[in-house]
């Protein structure tokens, strides 16, 4: 709908009732009696004024719809959209019902599967003396710069007097004298990094 057109219409109107009205005020403004001079203009008035009330409420009314019909229908469809996506949740909730649950209890079925499996791989990857012995045993061996020890042996677990934490006390040693002397002492940590203490 044209509103602009319709308010265009409107002031148009009200300019032809004020013209009408100026004829009709001369023409009884002219009468030589004085009581149909009177009676006439009274008459004139009230329905001139009753026109012009009703065809500017009418341009006020026409003038406000037309400048917020354009946001209020932007929030109407707004408001259509979400309660469309409302209907559609409430909808899935409760026919789809079953589906959910079946889901649900397969979702919770693979979750404690992974959990498993991943307990189990936590536990291969745990650290023990045998481990600690091979990761310091394979540092040194790409390095190549303790080529006269003859053995790493893993000593004890204990805790870290420096991280406070357990360590795997690893030892290497080399013949001296016809003993085997441990020249080297580390502690390797749970997560397989270790420190050289002597």
């Amino acid at each position: 709908m044209n509103y602009k057109l319709i308010a265009w219409g409107l002031g148009f109107l009200i300019i032809i009732v004020l013209i009408v009205f100026y004829f009709a005020y001369s023409k009884y403004a002219r009468q030589k009696v004085a009581r149909h001079t009177v009676n006439g203009l009274e008459r004139v008035i009230k329905h001139t004024r009753l026109i012009l009330i009703i065809l500017i409420l009418a341009l006020a009314g026409d003038l406000g719809y037309g400048h917020f019909s354009n946001s209020n229908s932007t929030v109407h469809l707004n408001l259509i959209s979400r309660t469309g996506r409302l209907f559609s949740s409430v909808k899935n909730k409760f026919f789809d019902k079953s589906a959910d649950s079946s889901s649900s209890s397969e979702s919770a079925k693979k979750a404690r599967e992974s959990s498993k499996l991943a307990s189990s791989k936590k536990k291969t990857k745990e650290m023990t003396g045998t481990k600690a012995v091979t990761i310091v045993k394979n540092y040194y061996a790409k390095q190549g710069t303790e080529s006269d020890v003859e053995q790493y042996k893993f000593i004890k677990s204990k805790i870290s007097t420096v991280s406070q934490k357990k360590v795997y006390e690893v030892g290497a040693y080399k013949t001296e004298n016809g003993k085997l002397v441990q020249v080297h002492d580390f502690e390797v940590n749970t997560k397989g990094k270790f420190d050289l203490l002597y």
